[in-house]
Parts: C-alpha cells; sequence; structure tokens
C-alpha cells in the first residue's frame, strides 16, 4: 500500500512526465481550429494542452519511467523536450493545413472579387480575416464537427504517447519521413485552396473576358465601374449556390489530412 511519502516522491516525477507530455499537446491545441487554434487565448490554449496531458499521465509516467528520465539530465531533458515540441507541432500544423486550405481558399475569393479592403482584424489572434475567408473556415470547422474529428483528433493525439513514446530518439530515415509528409502537405494546402476556389475563379474569368469584349465592342460603356460590383455580386453568388458542393468537397477532404497526421506520427515510432 502507498504512503503519502511514497506519494510524494513519485508526484515530481509525475509532473516531469506530464510536462514533457503538454509540450506535445498543447502545439496541437495552438494550432488547430476546432480545438480552439489563434481564435483561443493563449493562457487557454496552454491549459488545455496541459489537461490532455494529464489524461494521458498513467501512459506518460510508465514511459518516462522506462526511459529513465527521472534519472536523465538537463541536457538530455532539453532534448526530450524539443524533440515532443516537434512531434505536436508537425501533428498540429498538418491537421490546421485542413483549415488553413478552406480559409486560403476564401481569402482568394475576395481578393478577386475586389473585396480584399474589406478585410477585418480579430482582437482575439490579431490576423486579418477576409469575410468568405472566415465563411469557408467556419464550414470547414462544422464539417470536422459534424465528422466527430474531435474526439478522432484527441483520441489520435492521446494514442501517439503509446504509439511514440517519451525518449526516443532521432533517425535520419525518421527525419527524412517527417519533412516528406510536411512538404505533401504543404502542396496539398496549396491544391486543395485552389480546387476549392475554381468555380469562383473560373466564373470571374469568364466575367472577366465577357467585359474585355464588351469594352472592345462599346467603348463608351464604363466596364471597370461596372464590373466591380458585378464580379463581386457574381463571385458571393456562385458561393452561396456551391455551398452543397464546398461541404461534400470538404467532406471528401479531410480523411485525407487525418491520414497525413498519422503518417507524421508513424515517421516518428
Amino acid at each position: 500500500m502507498s504512503t503519502p511519502a511514497d506519494i510524494g516522491k513519485s508526484l515530481p516525477g509525475v509532473l516531469l512526465a506530464v510536462g514533457l507530455g503538454a509540450a506535445r499537446a498543447v502545439p496541437v491545441t495552438w494550432l488547430v481550429t476546432p480545438l480552439g487554434g489563434p481564435r483561443l487565448p493563449a493562457a487557454a490554449r496552454v491549459a488545455f494542452g496541459w489537461l490532455l496531458a494529464a489524461l494521458a499521465a498513467p501512459v506518460l509516467t510508465a514511459a518516462a519511467a522506462r526511459a529513465g528520465m527521472g534519472r536523465a539530465g538537463a541536457g538530455v531533458l532539453l532534448l526530450v523536450l524539443a524533440r515532443e515540441v516537434l512531434v505536436g507541432f508537425g501533428l498540429g500544423l498538418v491537421v490546421s493545413f485542413a483549415f488553413r486550405a478552406a480559409e486560403l481558399a476564401g481569402r482568394l475569393v475576395d481578393t478577386l472579387r475586389g473585396a480584399s479592403l474589406a478585410e477585418v482584424l480579430v482582437p482575439t489572434s490579431e490576423e486579418r480575416a477576409s469575410p468568405l475567408g472566415a465563411l469557408y473556415l467556419l464550414l470547414a470547422t462544422l464539417v470536422f464537427l459534424e465528422l466527430g474529428g474531435v474526439p478522432r483528433l484527441l483520441g489520435a493525439l492521446l494514442a501517439s504517447y503509446d504509439a511514440v513514446p517519451l525518449g526516443g530518439g532521432l533517425s535520419a530515415s525518421g527525419l527524412r519521413a517527417a519533412a516528406s509528409v510536411v512538404i505533401v502537405s504543404s502542396a496539398r494546402l496549396l491544391e486543395v485552396a485552389l480546387a476549392l476556389a475554381a468555380p469562383v475563379v473560373v466564373a470571374l474569368w469568364l466575367t472577366d473576358l465577357a467585359l474585355g469584349m464588351i469594352a472592345r465592342v462599346a467603348p463608351q460603356v464604363p466596364v471597370y465601374f461596372v464590373g466591380l460590383p458585378a464580379k463581386g455580386l457574381l463571385a458571393v453568388g456562385v458561393v452561396l449556390l456551391g455551398l452543397g458542393a464546398l461541404d461534400h468537397a470538404l467532406n471528401a477532404e479531410l480523411p485525407t489530412w487525418m491520414e497525413l497526421a498519422r503518417r507524421w506520427l508513424a515517421a516518428w515510432a
């Protein structure tokens, strides 16, 4: 039976294990929008990450004991801490790309329709947000919640402490595999953003073509002043008409991002 003294002696080890686990969890809560992301105050994001690590305290404590973290020096602990931050940052970055792609598509549409001046400053994150960028991001978040993405992501994060335990080493092959996942995810971010914005891009390109022909046939028509509101209304109309297709596209894309997150963790296993 454990005595209060035994519990007191084990408490620093538990705190050390949970702290190392929080180094992996905090970047995820810091970056992923449905878990708070940039819209949540920094203190709340850090506290949420510590809470997730505390839920995995038994697994973390056992992993830290196997790796001998209690007897490790300050230099070794710093290396382990850096590794955990890197694992968590990459996981959060890959998953956040799913929402950044949707937001980037909305920003692209706003820029093409001439509404970039409508951007506003978000007080909590001090970032500039465009109207359609915020709409696309909100829709991506709703789809993620609809698919049960939050419990799946949190389950994957907690399971990662078993799959990628504390105190693991770094290998050249693992680093190459992790780097390739980030490169593929970055390329996927641009590809998805362009694909989501493609209907509006094509519609506005055809509108510019038609306005150019009108200007060529009837130079007296003020094409520029007619085109600005026409392009803006057309872009919004195409977005509203295509919300169903946009929802379907986001549904189809989110499993791909989760698979990339799994590949990121597998690179470190």
